[in-house]
């Protein structure tokens, strides 16, 4: 099997940044292609193999922050006709914050000479301001016939890139293709994936270090092919820091951070210079080729004073100093407990532990009793510990070189060491507000969920620090300092772990129902919108939840967390019809609880946009809510905790929100699908998503778009979300969506039966019959009477 070369046929569009032609030359460097902005989706690049092979394995690099939903494959010989073999689903990659890439690998055995690749819907993130969808490099391996291979001119193909060499990184196949088990990687395959991941340099050096490597071990110099190895796997480590650190300068760039991306640069080249320093080192005898560079050193510290030596001395350390590339013999204390698993996180710095200075307990972190083995952290550099200055006074220097060590233990153990010490400063509280302030507000952002969770407990110390302190500040000085937190707090409640989502929304109802702070904040923030782009799913979902809270404890203020503030918000998120069923439920009980507070009056005008149907069940909400003459909303009509089962399996179907229902709210375990119930231990995520496609009795795939939705949600989707939803109309009368076509038929026709009232039942959008209410109802129907319209069961 070897790297078979291609070049970029055909796209829907690009963007003039990214051209579909840099595909042709792997550069890790850059952003690769991009969709145009703001476009139609899908989208398709086809590209054309230097001559029809046999392929068996297909790569595909994603950019960190411009990211599809999903990517079909297609194949063809002829570039006419093209079979469809399967589907690759993407993360969001907001765990890594937007920093790593996500390398997706398909091991296929098929001939073809086309390959197409189509692009479906974009995540929704701060970052991908335009809807874009971004393809750093793709990779084709295989084997290409030889009478084929000597009938390809070089110079005709002299735009196609060059092979490349990889480590071996297995992700799962595509969906519904046929799988095989991935083969030992050969030289060709082992180095395309390197330099899909690395930069050229970088990949360069480790293909020189491979190679030394096998040239070792081919002498059955085994100490040298040890070191070596060593060496490489400190490389890649280094080469996975420098890319996210050019993603991240370019971010800086772009956001026009120009401080921050000259810091960035000079962490670039300190990295660079330590790479250099050993690799380009001429090769020597066995003792002398143990002097190989650090690359970490100013990630992953020993002792600070043979640190020091090595570095003013221009020579790396030896490699036994460097920290064992696996696990096996870590030091007795490991205090590493969670890393995030993104593959292109393979070499992330936060997987290192430092080394314990001594076998006494640290007196720096007194009162911690499980940071006995943690070592000292790195030391600041000279223009961060500038900056840091009044950090610096409020929490000494070690606790500050804590909270900024790439070691995620070091950040925890200062954040909870800071909140036992809190009481004690001896400094004014305006410094010391000031400082916890921008501890909270960068721990709460921390990637670790432990991280979040110590700087979320710091912000209740933070609180209550400035209620004793209240007389000194003053209320308006404790709000304005508490802002930022919030900030962050509130894009926390988008956090997909539940247990962080519930402490910040904890944490926020805490400063709104403080005096210094209060619901005008705190609600002001919530209900303030961030960005022109809509809200994803879950962050507009975890809004209008502490929204309903905040109603339901404290009631609407006269200023920002206003009525028209709230409905405003509403509106520009297009909560009232939202595809989510959830937030749809939201949206009606904080307008139902406003109506009923403030008055109707205030509240109708907000409602013009509700379809009639719509419009009616506000109204007998309305009714509903005023007939016991109780405040807060009957306890009947509340929706289920915004953190239901199928609105929280990140593997579901895109429509998949729809499904909540108040008859449960029981969460779904692992290996349960959250629509059917159906159990099976085989169930993981790539299972799960062929039952989603293909099995499940409680889904549809739509034959206008291809989605895959729950049929109780077909006729809203034929009419709202669907990309195909002009060629569809509601009727007046049944409410059913009816295609363009036969639309005057039907009305004219005026034969069809009003649909039942939601409180009554449902209609079946597949057989049309009239079914119990609820998600009850669809579940008998479907799962239990079976349909005879619904495909998934008819055959069964």
């Amino acid at each position: 099997m070897r790297k078979v070369r291609f070049h970029v046929q055909s796209c829907s569009g690009e963007d003039p940044a990214g051209p579909a032609a840099l595909l042709n030359e792997h550069d890790n460097t850059g952003t690769g292609y991009l969709t145009p902005k703001n476009c139609e989706y899908p989208q398709e690049l086809v590209i054309e193999l230097e001559a029809t092979a046999r392929i068996t394995q297909i790569q595909v690099l994603s950019h960190q922050c411009y990211i599809a939903t999903k990517i079909e494959l297609y194949l063809s010989t002829d570039g006419a006709a093209f079979s469809r073999l399967g589907f690759l689903s993407l993360k969001s990659n907001k765990e890594s914050q937007y920093t790593a890439r996500e390398l997706k690998t398909v091991h296929i055995d098929a001939f073809t000479r086309f390959i197409k690749l189509k692009l479906h819907q974009c995540y929704i993130n701060e970052k991908n301001l335009y809807s874009q969808v971004g393809l750093v490099a793709i990779n084709i391996n295989g084997e290409v016939p030889e009478e084929a291979a000597h009938e390809v001119e070089l110079d005709s193909l002299s735009h196609v890139h060059q092979p490349l060499p990889t480590a071996p990184t297995p992700t799962r196949s595509v969906s519904k293709a046929k799988s095989q088990p991935p083969k030992d990687a050969s030289p060709s395959t082992s180095a395309s994936m390197d330099d899909m991941r690395f930069d050229a340099k970088t990949a360069a050096k480790i293909r020189e270090i491979h190679l030394a490597k096998e040239k070792a071990v081919a002498m059955e110099d085994y100490d040298q092919a040890k070191r070596l190895k060593a060496l490489e796997e400190q490389l890649k480590s280094v080469g996975l820091q420098l890319a996210r650190l050019e993603a991240a300068k370019r971010d800086a760039v772009e956001n026009e951070d120009y401080d921050a991306a000259k810091r960035i640069k000079d962490e670039i080249a300190q990295l660079e210079n330590e790479l250099s320093l050993g690799v380009n080192a001429p090769a020597r005898p066995a003792v002398d080729s143990s002097r190989v560079p650090l690359p970490t050193s100013s990630r992953v510290p020993a002792k600070q004073t043979s640190r020091t030596e090595h570095v003013e001395s221009g020579y790396p350390p030896a490699v036994p100093s460097l920290p064992k590339p696996a696990p096996r013999k870590a030091p007795p204390a490991v205090v590493v407990q969670e890393a995030p698993s993104h593959v292109a996180d393979d070499g992330d710095d936060d997987a290192h532990h430092a080394a314990p200075t001594s076998g006494g307990p640290n007196p720096h972190f007194e009162g911690l009793d499980d940071v006995d083995d943690l070592g000292d952290p790195e030391p600041l550099p000279s223009a961060l510990e500038k900056e840091s200055a009044e950090m610096i006074d409020v929490i000494g220097l070690y606790l500050t070189q804590c909270f900024y060590s790439n070691v995620w233990n070091h950040r925890d153990a200062a954040l909870r060491k800071i909140q036992l010490d809190v009481p004690a400063y001896e400094v004014s509280p305006e410094s010391v507000l000031s400082v916890l302030s921008t501890l909270v507000q960068s721990g709460v952002g921390d990637r670790i969920s432990q991280v979040s969770l110590s700087a979320l407990s710091l912000c209740d110390a933070m609180l209550q620090y400035a209620q004793d302190h209240a007389d000194v500040l003053g209320a308006e000085a404790i709000a304005h300092t508490f802002a930022n937190p919030i900030v962050q707090l509130v894009n926390k409640l988008g956090e997909p772990q539940a247990k962080i989502r519930d402490e910040v929304t904890a944490v926020l109802l805490k400063l709104a129902a403080a005096d210094d702070v209060g619901t005008n904040v705190v609600g002001g923030h919530v209900c303030r919108r961030t960005t022109k782009k809509a809200l994803a799913i879950k962050h507009l979902q975890g809004r209008l939840g502490l929204v309903k809270d905040l109603l339901l404890q404290f009631g609407p203020t006269a200023e920002e967390f206003s009525l028209p503030g709230i409905m405003t918000f509403l509106e520009e998120n297009g909560a009232f019809a939202h595809q989510s069923k959830d937030i749809r439920e939201l949206a009606k009980d904080i307008t139902v609880f406003l109506h009923q507070v403030v008055g109707g009056a205030d509240v109708e005008p907000f409602l013009k946009s509700l379809r009639p149907k719509q419009l009616e069940e506000y109204e007998a909400a309305f009714e509903a809510a005023s007939a016991p003459k109780k405040k807060p909303a009957p306890a009947s009509k509340a929706p289920a905790p915004a953190s239901k089962a199928p609105a929280s399996r990140s593997r579901a179907p895109p429509a998949q929100d729809a499904g909540s229902d108040t008859d449960s709210n029981a969460s779904v375990d692992d290996g349960t699908c959250p629509f059917c119930d159906e159990h099976n231990d085989a169930f993981d995520n790539e299972r799960l998503d062929q039952h989603f496609w293909a099995e499940c009795p409680m889904l549809t795939q739509c034959k206008m778009c291809g989605q895959v939705i729950e049929i109780s949600t077909l006729n809203e989707h034929l009419l709202v979300e669907c990309e195909l939803k002009q060629n569809h109309k509601e009727c007046p009368t049944c409410h059913e969506a009816i295609t363009l076509k036969y639309f005057n038929q039907h009305v004219q026709e005026n034969d069809c039966v009003p649909m039942p009232d939601p409180a009554d039942g449902n209609r079946c959008p597949l057989c049309h019959d009239d079914i119990g209410p609820r998600k009850r109802g669809w579940k008998t129907h479907l799962l239990h009477e079976r349909c005879p319209q619904n495909p998934r069961t008819m055959s069964s």
